[in-house]
């Protein structure tokens, strides 16, 4: 029999898709098995690619921070909704990303799929995923992407003004309610340029399989990644667990539910680090130690209670990953989406948040994206232009840009072409006399 203590500093993998097909365990209760076609087993393999990579980019950009929490299901799905809005090489550069090379309708098919089998391989397992797509009234779905967003996608698709103030609390309001109050907010003001919103939300709760005993935390020592150790809560449970190892890390299996779903805790090996773990994760090594390398054993297992969360800004993330033209201002190729074709995405970013504690996980996310057009009309505003200073004027031909007139006016009273005649002509006669007088005197 195994023994083995789960201490120090440690790498949390919670798998967002449903390991249907790949329960071998041999443990008496099953989930619920769908049947995968080739080439959506193809395209689940690929999201884990992709997953791995934005891991690793994220851990890159956050480097020394700390923990932090990332979904890439809910990133994959708003990457998803703008890979059918987009054209050539931006589509192009999304779908390599997602590592999805199939056609729209193959992508669009596979993203239902998820959302379809997502809870009915374990009912007992509380996981929702929801989109939404918002445009400002001045634009105009087009009616092939919102049929196919709301099909699909099951997206709620409206046309909503971004300048009402009541928006923000809307849209606030529903990442509350999509991810059960965990993501209470995505944005804390509204960019008025703005000419569209698009959002995923993803939420997940489930219980231990075998749930560790309140009575059995205590207070223990964790040692953070600077060699310094602070006292935390750490759950401990005795009992037959999936374990493996190999040079780099040790790896426990921990079930929910009918175990359809599990969490996967890789602790990195006496002078290792969460880096190296990070660094060295593929879908293929992952697989390959979960189906052929984890074997039951008692495993004495140590773990703080913990929770997680983090904003993450997923512009200069996912452009190093290979898709920059997206957020190009000059270059990006949005023109399947609304009645614009020169839509780029300005900001994307990631709130996540996970709690794992005696009875189970609650962990979600909200993914948004802003997109802009690079000819869209700034909002109309109130503005007081009250020229009560000294000012520059210029007059100009529109059409070629000629300058007929340039002065300035510092304040200076002067009357109509009526009033004070006599002095004005008398100053333009002493004005003359003078230059007269001047050019007289030149040629003496």
């Amino acid at each position: 029999m195994k023994r083995n203590r789960i201490l120090g500093s440690l790498v949390v993998v919670v798998l967002a898709t449903a390991l249907m097909a790949h329960a071998s365990d041999g443990i008496e209760t099953q989930p619920v098995k769908e049947d995968i076609a080739p080439t959506e087993a193809l395209m689940l393999d690929n999201n884990n690619y992709f997953a791995c990579n934005l891991f690793r980019a994220v851990y890159e950009q956050k480097r020394g921070t700390g923990s932090f929490v990332v979904s890439p299901i809910s990133v994959a799905y708003l990457l998803g909704m703008l890979g059918e809005g987009a054209n050539d090489e931006t589509r192009q550069q999304i779908t390599e990303v997602l590592g999805l090379y199939g056609s729209v309708q193959d992508i669009n098919e596979h993203f239902k799929t998820l959302m379809e089998q997502a809870s009915r391989v374990d009912t007992s397992v509380a996981i929702k995923i929801a989109n939404r797509i918002d445009v400002n009234p001045a634009f105009t779905f087009i009616p092939q992407y919102k049929a196919d967003m709301q099909k699909y996608y099951h997206a709620q698709c409206g046309v909503l003004d971004f300048n009402d103030g009541n928006y923000l609390i809307k849209i606030n309001d529903w990442c509350k309610e999509q991810t059960d109050g965990m993501i209470p907010e995505i944005l804390d003001e509204i960019d008025p340029s703005v000419v569209m919103f698009l959002l995923n939300a993803v939420y997940f709760k489930a219980s231990w399989t075998k749930k560790f005993d309140p009575n059995e935390t205590r207070n223990g020592r964790f040692t953070m990644q600077d060699g310094t150790t602070v006292k935390l809560k750490m759950m401990h449970r005795q009992a037959q667990f999936a374990y493996g190892c190999n040079d780099l890390y040790e790896m426990l299996r921990m079930p929910y539910g009918n175990k359809a779903y599990s969490m996967y805790v890789l602790l990195p090996r006496e002078g290792k680090t969460v880096g190296d773990v990070i660094h060295s994760l593929t879908p293929q090594g992952l697989e390959e130690q979960r189906k052929n390398e984890m074997q039951m054993h008692t495993v004495d297992v140590l773990m703080p209670s913990f929770t997680t969360s983090t904003e993450t800004l997923l512009n200069d993330v996912l452009s190093v990953m290979g898709m920059p033209r997206a957020f190009s201002y000059r270059f990006a190729e949005f023109r399947n989406m609304v009645n614009e074709n020169d839509l780029y995405v300005s900001m994307m970013k990631q709130r996540a948040k996970i709690e794992v504690n005696e009875d189970g996980t609650k962990a979600a996310a909200v993914t948004i994206a802003a997109m802009k057009a690079r000819s869209a009309m700034v909002s109309s505003q109130f503005i007081a232009f009250h020229a009560t200073r000294p000012f520059v004027y210029c007059l100009i031909e529109e059409s070629t840009g000629t300058i007929y007139f340039m002065g300035t006016y510092c304040g200076e009273e002067v009357g109509s072409k009526d009033d004070h005649p006599v002095e004005t002509k008398e100053y333009v006669y002493r004005s003359v006399e003078k230059c007269l007088a001047f050019l007289e005197v030149k040629q003496l």
